[in-house]
């Protein structure tokens, strides 16, 4: 999703770069840039005084590189932004691992696997752009770090200056309507046991929900599917199938107590042929994976996204310069 106006979205830039105090300087980071609203994070760091920025892009489903690093160039252009980009297109170059200070977990670097991680350089750091907990080992081998002392850290994403992670509720929210459902005197169950949910939970509660029930027990979902408008799935950390064949949830057993009951996911293995074939309702209407976003914050807008990155390589900064910040959830 594009912005509604890239002024907005500079703004943005410089307030947090300032709210954080990010200073780079003297500082080569490598990561990536995406399309839509993910192509600003080199920006963010070359903004923010870094010596030089690799950033890496590949074509996906998404976009095309070449594009991707032609509106990159345009927004430095027009930002002005100092000259410091270097970009790899379609390829992973080994000097860009081997100069790099700073080296994020973003999607077109990922893996950091020890292949990867054998490259890097001594007081090479590695801050993960979401919270500790979240970080998976498929992206970034945490043991090999450990093992050769390359210092990992996630973010505090809700840093009260900040507030990231509490866009979870508003993107719930936005997914609910879009999904056909209110919200508002809905009776609800929040398929989580994580910090997703409980934020969830509480803001479904806050735009008037009639009931809410945050659990991933089915015992206690189909003792109150019965007058259920919508379940929304929300487990980070589930990697079996939730919804498909031979799934966690009975869809059989939903639809015979409650064939009005939708479902909403963010996170888990969601089957949405499956689904289509039971004419169970669901949004949003494609597959879902376990630990991956259906839609990213970047759905509701800039900010949650802009923030979060910046103080992601506000974290790389201070695990540099080995400084404390609570931003910084150490691994």
């Amino acid at each position: 999703m594009e912005p509604a106006g890239t002024e907005r979205v500079k703004k943005i830039i410089e307030q947090v770069i300032s709210t954080l105090q990010i200073d780079l300087s003297g500082l080569t980071v490598l990561t990536e840039a995406g399309s839509g609203l993910f192509v600003y994070t080199p920006l963010i760091a070359a903004r923010a005084g870094a010596t030089q920025v690799f950033v890496w892009t590949r074509d996906s489903s998404y976009g095309k590189a070449s594009d991707i690093i032609e509106r990159c160039k345009q927004l430095a252009h027009s930002f002005g932004v100092p000259d410091v980009m270097v970009f790899a297109e379609n390829n992973r170059p080994t000097e860009h691992i081997e100069k790099a200070d700073i080296i994020t977990n973003l999607g077109f670097v990922r893996p950091l696997n020890e292949e990867f991680l054998k490259k890097v350089k001594h007081g090479t750091v590695i801050p993960a752009m979401c919270e500790a907990w979240e970080v998976r080992e498929k992206d970034i081998d945490v043991t090999y770090c450990k093992k050769k002392n390359i210092p990992l850290a996630g973010t505090w994403e809700n840093f009260p200056a900040i507030e990231v992670f509490n866009y979870s509720g508003p993107l719930a929210v936005k997914l609910a309507h879009e999904g056909g459902f209110e919200v508002f005197k809905n009776n609800i169950v929040v398929w989580s046991d994580d910090h997703f949910g409980q934020v969830i939970s509480e803001t479904f509660k806050r735009f008037g929900a009639k009931n809410v029930i945050m659990t991933t027990s089915v015992e206690q979902l189909y003792e109150n599917s019965s007058g259920l408008d919508f379940v929304f799935l929300c487990d980070y950390s589930e990697q079996a199938t939730l919804l498909g064949k031979d799934g966690i949830i009975d869809i059989a057993k939903i639809k015979e107590w409650n064939p009005s009951c939708g479902f909403i996911h963010l996170y888990g293995k969601v089957d949405s042929a499956f689904l289509r074939e039971n004419n169970i309702s669901f949004y949003p209407q494609k597959d879902g994976y376990a630990s991956v976003m259906s839609h990213t914050l970047a759905y509701l807008g800039p900010a949650p996204v802009i923030n979060l990155h910046a103080a992601g390589l506000k974290v790389g900064e201070c695990l540099k310069k080995n400084v404390e910040h609570e931003l910084v959830q150490k691994m």
